[in-house]
């Protein structure tokens, strides 16, 4: 619990500015989604950009490495799952975006 008493209190720019806005959005998305107090935790924050940090690192080597990647007709059974997947999954982001 923050607080400025105890010294653990930040403004909204100090936090962004020290775990910046994608770790402060993951922090608070995870601050808490019941009825209760949200509950911030720093350590969720340092987390979540140690997260971002090693995707956005896994990105860069595979883009490195994409000619090593499967290329080619995607009609796997697999692939065909998962492009059912995606299509089911952007309907109902759309039916939710319309309600």
């Amino acid at each position: 619990q923050m607080s400025k008493s105890t010294g653990n209190f930040l403004t909204l720019s100090q936090a962004v500015n020290k775990f910046s806005a994608d770790g402060m959005r993951l922090a608070l998305a995870d601050a808490g989604d019941t009825v209760e107090d949200a509950n911030f935790v720093q350590a969720m924050a340092d987390a979540g950009i140690l997260r971002l940090y090693t995707w956005v690192e896994w990105v860069k080597e595979m883009i490195a490495n994409r000619d090593s990647l499967r290329s080619g007709p995607a009609n796997t059974f697999n692939d065909r799952v998962f492009a059912s997947e995606m299509n089911a999954g952007i309907m109902k982001t759309d039916q939710n975006y319309e309600k």
